[in-house]
């Protein structure tokens, strides 16, 4: 069931290997090794948990094993490649540590994925490949499922009861080899294979736990999908500390923040926008007093509504019940914000610490290389508000590619062993060191990310980023969501436009984006031409980036203003 060239992608130099195992960023520990200490440490305590039911870490434990026997009953064996099509639930995690314990290559897809995307994860596996799938999904996938030996992710649960920890013998996987491939978000060109070792994953999970103090007292909130790097971290955070990890489905701000603070969650993590929407549900659930505002305990927040599919979520009906509880008057409980992905706006920070007392981490890092800078539990929120963090252990930074002067090379312990498809390696990486695609500034092993390289807009000749216009537009009057992109333009090449999402009645021009852009000091040169007005959320991925390419895209279906030597020639 193996497929060809899995266990062979590009190597990661031995001099390197072996300094990352001499300096302790790879080790012989794995998820195994978590939930095996945790089931034996506090077998009744909560370890895994979803909109269904709790698990205990003895359950887990017992779970994951009779989910080894399970696979080895269906074939699978150590190297090869499983499909596994999972939400956040409790199957899917069961299934995915029972998937590595069993030596496999597991290939990650949301739920939500549509058949192109598991027609291409098949495509990378063999002529009779395996998949794992919830029984609600395999009617809506079944023409692409039609080529594989499939299994019900439905079968992946705990035991009943709770009872002694199982006396298991864990497999030793080699943690060299591929043992996850998830793929890239593909706003531009189709998506690609992202693959991760036991190595580089736990590495990325030891920054995440640096970033965010967590350990074995965790409580990890995970709303973003499972099967995206963000979610998979998390879970490696909560097993290889022995904390608990609870997992929200369907995300609905009122709904979900009553959910976190019924629980106790205390480290979420994640794009802004989901952050942005729960604080807004807490501010509209309670208005914090001066003494109360460090009170951070957990308990009753708002009531829900009814769920919203979707990774990122909508704002639904968040009017909620406005009785907090005592124990935690300020509306939410969490110790700790994890925050990357994108720019992170400074009301959405200065909010979370300051009124509601949590502790911002901003991290950066991607599919390829997770967790690989973030903030240090000692820096100051003035700090963490000023850059993108420390270079986590074994980081390495260079400044400078072939092919652009700032763009940042990436060397370290978590990034990734590379594509599924080695010609994509050539262009993503110099020698040893991956092609981040960011514009990085470096000063005493702390980076800034100025932006993504291709996030420009060349305006006769003018090379204008993105996130700078988006950083620029943020406390904008009236307006709830709002992104920058680039448009053909006759005369220009490009023209820079600006997509807003106005709050209930409010009214926004191009004019009024013009004078907030002014009065922050923005360039005239850099001001945008075009202003959209976009008629619902905007278009993001599963893990709530922005797609830019659907909003040049679909531009002309929506209302806005144009500049005035537009009026005549809009094209």
């Amino acid at each position: 069931m193996a497929a060809p060239g899995l266990a062979a992608p590009r190597r990661v130099p031995p001099e390197l290997a072996a300094r990352y195992r001499a300096d302790g960023q790879w080790d012989s520990r794995g998820l195994a090794d978590g939930v095996e200490a945790a089931a034996a440490r506090r077998p009744g305590a909560p370890a895994l948990a979803d909109n269904e039911r709790t698990l205990t870490s003895a359950q887990l434990a017992a779970a994951v094993a009779a989910g080894v026997d399970l696979l080895a009953e269906h074939g699978v064996r150590a190297g090869d490649g499983v499909v596994l099509v999972s939400g956040n639930t409790r199957h899917g995690v069961i299934a995915y540590h029972a998937l590595l314990r069993a030596g496999a290559t597991v290939v990650v897809l949301d739920r939500r994925c549509g058949a192109a995307e598991v027609r291409h994860a098949l495509a990378v596996l063999p002529s009779r490949p395996f998949v794992i799938v919830p029984t609600g999904e395999r009617d809506r996938l079944g023409e692409a499922l039609a080529t594989a030996d499939t299994l019900a992710l439905d079968h992946f649960d705990g035991p009943a009861t709770a009872g002694d920890p199982p006396a298991v013998r864990w497999a030793e996987p080699d943690r060299d080899r591929p043992a996850v491939i998830l793929f890239s978000s593909g706003t531009t060109g189709r998506p690609k294979g992202v693959l991760h070792s036991l190595n580089t994953l736990t590495a990325g999970a030891a920054n995440m736990a640096r970033i965010t103090s967590a350990d074995e007292s965790a409580v990890v909130f995970l709303v973003s999908p499972l099967t995206s790097i963000t979610g998979l971290m998390q879970l490696h955070l909560a097993a290889d500390q022995g904390g608990a990890l609870v997992l929200e489905d369907r995300f609905e701000p009122a709904a979900t923040l009553r959910r976190l603070n019924d629980v106790g969650a205390t480290l979420l993590g994640g794009a802004p926008v989901i952050a942005e929407r729960l604080l807004a549900a807490a501010t509209r659930t309670t208005t914090p007093s001066a003494d109360t505002a460090s009170d951070n305990g957990s308990g009753s927040g708002t009531d829900g509504g009814s769920g919203t599919d979707g990774g990122s979520g909508t704002d639904g009906d968040t009017e909620g019940d406005a009785e907090a509880d005592s124990g935690n008057r300020v509306g939410i409980g969490l110790r700790t914000l994890a925050l990357g992905g994108s720019m992170l706006p400074r009301p959405l920070l200065e909010l979370a610490s300051r009124t509601f007392g949590i502790e911002i981490a901003r991290v950066y890092g991607s599919s390829e290389a997770p967790n690989f800078s973030g903030s240090l539990p000692s820096d100051e929120l003035e700090r963490r508000l000023a850059d993108d963090g420390a270079l986590m252990p074994g980081g390495e930074v260079r400044v400078g590619s072939a092919a652009h002067p700032r763009e940042g090379l990436l060397r370290g312990p978590s990034v990734f062993l590379g594509y599924l498809d080695p010609a994509d390696d050539e262009a993503a990486f110099e020698g040893d060191w991956y092609r981040s695609g960011d514009q990085i500034d470096t000063d005493s092993g702390r980076l800034t990310v100025v932006g993504r390289l291709k996030e420009v807009v060349n305006r006769n000749g003018l090379k204008i980023a993105l996130s700078e216009i988006d950083a620029a537009v943020q406390g904008l009057a009236g307006v709830t969501e709002f992104a920058s992109f680039g448009l053909p333009d006759a005369t220009t090449g490009e023209r820079l436009a600006v997509a807003v999402v106005v709050a209930g009645d409010a009214t926004v021009t191009l004019d009024d984006v013009l004078t907030h852009l002014r009065a922050g000091g923005l360039a005239t040169r850099k001001l945008p031409e075009q202003l959209v007005r976009w008629d619902g959320p905007l278009p993001r991925t599963a893990s709530g980036k922005i797609v830019r390419s659907a909003l040049a895209r679909d531009a002309a279906a929506h209302p806005g203003d144009l500049a005035e030597r537009l009026h005549d020639h809009p094209h």
